[in-house]
């Protein structure tokens, strides 16, 4: 069995399907170490699922392992508790303040309605530019209590950002990746002086200080959320779109509950890679990992792991339990996660019922990113404009923040 480094996930003939490699390293070793990085693999179910659990061995905050983390990136990302477990509490906290869920529940149908018609009368269209960058987008910023960028300038400057987060794989990435993020930054700072009122952003600067909370800290995580937020849930709608078109039309059913929704970010997630620093000395998976060693866990390999899926390769929309790890685990899991399930619920299921003969215009192409997975576009036949009354009247779009 031949085992090749991480590197090989940048292979055009690998990109756009990594999974029979990462079971060839699975069942060669669920834990090896890859010298492309310099660091410890995970692709095991069992193990991914403890290294992002255990925080007293494996942590997010670098420091913790000697290494120097500037304050610009100080952020709930990069914090372990208790210093974490204060700023995601004060995030979780706004936004139940602000009732985001219920705005967003209530206006997401207006949105969905609104995009899709633009473009259900084109022969082809791109769903990424026009449909899962401005959705998320709009999604994002409106959760957030601030204004929407433009898109043309935000959207290129978040991807360079992504590009960067691969920098040992592609160290050209490293420093436009970091002028990328001071860039948005200072965007951020701008918000932040001056938010709306009302909104996220004004209830959590406003309580930070109660509570003594960094400004740099809060600054950063808003520009954090702002940035994950967006970028892991378009990539999911153009990665899940893409597995549902995969499936011939009269073997799909429409894309409707929360069950349906995690399964398809199990099965086609765009998060693939997860780093951890080993704080002390431990075993993970029978291999000795060392104080100070870099630990990253490959996720779309450990979601397709048969030891904790049966039939893992195969998309089921009634799997339960499903406890996949496309969302993190731990005190790390993604804050956004329920928001990222909403939106995909309202958009999956406005597409799978309206349009349900849709089809792939031309094969994707996909970015070469192996910690988060995109395509650089998706062009799609909807072929549904006699079925939009399935779907029910268009509902007239609102702002998420009103």
């Amino acid at each position: 069995m031949s085992v090749s480094g991480v590197r090989a996930l940048l292979d055009p003939a690998v990109l756009p399907d990594p999974f029979p490699l990462y079971r060839e390293w699975r069942e060669d070793e669920p834990v090896r170490w890859d010298t492309d990085i310099d660091a410890w693999v995970v692709t095991g179910y069992r193990e991914s699922r403890i290294l992002l659990r255990d925080n007293d061995r494996f942590g997010s905050d670098w420091r913790r392992i000697g290494e120097t983390t500037p304050p610009s990136l100080l952020s709930i990302q990069t914090l372990d508790p208790p210093a974490h477990t204060e700023i995601r509490h004060l995030m979780l906290e706004g936004l139940k303040a602000v009732d985001a869920a219920r705005k967003l529940e209530s206006a997401l149908p207006g949105q969905v309605d609104g995009l899709l018609a633009a473009v259900e009368h084109q022969e082809t269209v791109d769903f990424v530019k026009a449909f899962a960058e401005p959705l998320t987008l709009w999604a994002v910023t409106g959760l957030l209590g601030v204004p929407q960028p433009d898109k043309d300038w935000f959207v290129p400057l978040s991807n360079t950002i992504v590009d960067g987060m691969d920098a040992a794989l592609r160290p050209e990435c490293y420093e436009p990746g970091v002028a990328a993020r001071a860039e948005l930054s200072a965007l951020v700072s701008e918000w932040m002086k001056a938010p709306p009122p009302g909104g996220f952003a004004d209830y959590v600067i406003r309580k930070a200080e109660s509570e003594k909370i960094a400004r740099d800290v809060l600054w950063n995580t808003v520009r954090v959320v702002l940035q994950a937020g967006f970028q892991t849930a378009s990539r999911f709608l153009a990665t899940g779109l893409l597995a549902i078109l995969r499936i011939p039309p009269g073997l799909r059913q429409p894309i409707e509950t929360e069950v349906a929704v995690n399964e398809l970010v199990r099965f086609a997630g765009p998060v693939h890679a997860e780093s951890r620093g080993c704080v002390e000395d431990t075993t993970l998976g029978g291999k000795r990992i060392r104080n100070g060693d870099e630990v990253t866990a490959l996720l779309g390999a450990a979601n397709r792991d048969p030891a904790a899926f049966e039939n893992p390769d195969a998309l089921r929309w009634d799997r339960t339990p499903n406890q996949h790890l496309a969302f993190g685990r731990g005190p790390h899991a993604c804050l956004g996660a329920p928001f990222a399930v909403q939106i995909a619920r309202a958009a999956f299921a406005a597409i799978t019922r309206r349009y349900p003969d849709a089809e792939l215009a031309a094969e994707p192409v996909y970015r070469p990113n192996v910690t988060e997975r995109g395509l650089y576009g998706l062009e799609v036949s909807l072929r549904g404009n006699s079925d939009r009354a399935k779907g029910g009247d268009h509902h007239a779009a609102q702002p998420l923040n009103s």
